[in-house]
């Protein structure tokens, strides 16, 4: 008897394993376990590739003898016999072979591709092969593409990762004829393709059958699968074959209306940018069920002038949790679209005008109606004679009850941040861009609402001079109800360091009071810096206009319509050192003679704000002669 502890481990035979395309071993019966060791398999930095290169999943040697695939072993236990006889397990090892041993997991891979390879199908009939595979993954059916034997082995591939996925886990659970099992390896692997002549006319042959001239529409749809194309690779994810469908189209159909390029697992669209220069009447693109990450993948598609677009089945649709958002996003890129997945679009907001219309002349300002340009000046002459005090108090009486106000500034693109003079930290603490502001509490935080409000947050702004003659002014409504005036200008804030030069938009909405005047309802004031043009234009006299004297009562527009300030009619010498340099600075200012001068101020009781605005606007409509500025 053999002493105790002095028995040796078994010895496992070791028999060389060869490529499985061309080795068959089906004639062996006994169950000897093989391990095949690939030349360098574990070399270099290279030997853990193998588990994280996609190009490389499932690419594994097979165990021909029906055990696990190389590498399921791994957390088998190693047992040996230590002293005495004991029977010992290496560290860390899983259970013994056939007792929870884990799962084959299939891995999905990058590419919408899969090669199906079954080692020694050569030696059956491809309607066996195929029939045994849809017979064990039934009722899932697939299209076998691509179908032919390599050496002793049958190869196809397979579109779908589903299909791919019960493909993979068929492995060794089909039991041919002859009683071995079939072995199905899965490779996460795209057909190559080389694009001749050949191809390109069965691409043509494939389109012509696709393309219904009374629509003048091509359906490419899963162009992959096409009859035509069964013996070539033409999956219009991959650009090059794209690109060379896409010239094609161009040669022979140039008036495309509408393409659809649904269910071709496309994922980039940057080389698609082609399709606005290449098809000038493309307005319907269909392009659901692909691979389309985002909705700024659509970016190179946006110079399509699409009115029908279909986006669903691709991951982009499912980042948007809000519907409206999703709209809004795809219509940003396409404004011109009038329907999305298949449904009408609400008409965009816009101007109803043709594409054609042309546009009128360049004017420094619109009226609606002639008739209230004098009620346009007197208000703009009393507003901002107060908003340049330096009380801006006054403008209580100015503003309605139940006034609204609100305030946005933005900086130009070029501007330098740093610079003091083009801070704009006085206006952004208080600024409402909606774009920025997208809280509904916050919107509604930095509204003004009420006079009060409003008058007390103009008065928190800086101290300002405004460039009277540099307004350009548009009456946009004007009726006996309402009236809309809106103004672009530059001001200098006076009491900043430096004196900054600022540019502005505002819009007022007037309405009449209890008084029999008018007072503003709503306020929309936009602040930024200037434009190099807008600062070298502003303040051209080189002085600041004038400051008034603070008026006692608002600005009340009256229906009143003093006569212009020129005029024929000799004046009387000005009276007072105060007059005098009144007198210079709008001679210097209008270039206009003494004597028309002295006039304009007569007649404007000697305002030197309102006699600035009201030449401003008579010399714009040419009513000024010429002999008013013969010194």
């Amino acid at each position: 008897m053999p002493k105790r502890g002095g028995g040796r481990g078994n010895s496992r035979n070791l028999k060389p394993s060869y490529d499985h395309f061309e080795h068959d071993d089906r004639g062996h019966s006994n169950n000897t376990r093989r391990v095949s060791f690939k030349p360098g398999y574990f070399k270099g930095k290279n030997k853990s590739r193998i588990w994280n290169d996609a190009k490389l999943l499932l690419d594994d040697d097979i165990d021909m003898s029906g055990g696990p695939v190389h590498g399921q072993g791994q957390g088998r236990k190693g047992v040996f016999r230590g002293r005495g006889g004991k029977r010992m397990t290496t560290p860390g090892s899983g259970p013994p072979r056939g007792h929870g041993m884990p799962k084959k997991k299939f891995i999905a891979g990058l590419l919408p591709w899969y090669q199906i390879i079954i080692p020694y199908g050569a030696k059956h009939e491809k309607d066996v092969v195929l029939k045994a595979l849809l017979s064990y993954i039934s009722p899932e059916i697939f299209i076998p593409h691509y179908y032919k034997v390599n050496g002793n082995s049958a190869v196809f591939y397979v579109d779908d990762v589903k299909i791919a996925e019960k493909l993979y886990y068929a492995d060794r659970k089909i039991i041919m004829n002859d009683g071995f099992k079939l072995v199905v390896i899965v490779r996460n692997v795209a057909p190559t393709v080389t694009i001749d002549a050949e191809m390109k006319e069965k691409m043509k042959t494939a389109m012509v059958k696709r393309y219904n001239a009374a629509t003048k529409a091509l359906d490419l749809t899963k162009f992959h699968a096409d009859p035509e194309l069964q013996d070539v690779f033409c999956a219009l994810f991959r650009p090059m074959i794209m690109l060379a469908v896409v010239d094609i189209i161009a040669e022979h159909i140039p008036d495309l209306e509408a393409l659809n390029l649904n269910d071709n697992k496309l994922h980039g669209t940057e080389h698609l940018k082609v399709l606005a220069t290449k098809f000038k009447h493309l307005k319907i693109l269909y392009m659901g069920d692909n691979r389309i990450p985002s909705v700024g993948s659509l970016d190179p598609l946006k110079a399509l002038p699409l009115v029908e677009l279909y986006l669903k089945g691709n991951p982009l649709v499912n980042r948007f949790n809000d519907h409206e958002v999703y709209i809004s996003d795809v219509r940003k890129r396409f404004s011109k679209l009038l329907r999305l997945d298949g449904v009408d679009l609400p008409p965009a907001i816009g101007f109803d005008v043709t594409e054609n219309v042309t546009l009128p002349p360049r004017q420094q300002s619109f009226l609606s109606d002639p008739s209230g340009q004098e009620l346009v000046r007197q208000f703009l002459t009393q507003y901002y004679a107060i908003y340049d005090s330096e009380s801006r108090q006054p403008l209580l009486e100015a503003y309605h009850e139940h006034a609204t106000m609100s305030m946005a500034a933005n900086y130009l693109s070029n501007d330098n941040r740093n610079s003091p003079n083009t801070r704009l930290n006085a206006y952004l603490s208080s600024s409402r861009n909606i774009i920025r502001v997208s809280e509904r509490e916050s919107r509604r935080r930095y509204l003004k609402n009420g006079r009060l409000q409003v008058v007390s947050f103009l008065s928190d702004l800086p101290k300002t001079t405004h460039d009277l003659m540099g307004f350009a002014v548009d009456l946009l409504v004007f009726t006996p109800t309402m009236i809309v005036l809106s103004m672009n200008g530059v001001f200098k804030e006076t009491t900043t360091a430096g004196s900054p030069m600022r540019s502005f938009h505002r819009t007022f909405v007037i309405v009449p009071n209890s008084g029999g005047g008018f007072c503003v309802i709503n306020d929309m004031l936009y602040i930024t810096n200037t434009a190099d043009e807008q600062e070298e234009k502003a303040f051209s006299s080189g002085a600041p206009a004038a400051q008034p004297p603070p008026a006692a009562a608002a600005p009340s527009p009256s229906s009143a319509s003093p006569s212009p300030c020129p005029s024929a009619v000799a004046g009387a010498a000005p009276a007072g050192d105060a007059q005098n340099v009144m007198l210079n600075m709008l001679s210097q200012q209008t270039g206009m003679n003494h004597h028309w001068s002295i006039n304009c101020l007569q007649e404007t009781g000697w305002d030197f704000q309102r006699a600035l605005f009201i030449f401003n606007q008579l010399q714009t409509e040419g009513k000024i002669p010429p002999e008013a500025f013969v010194k």
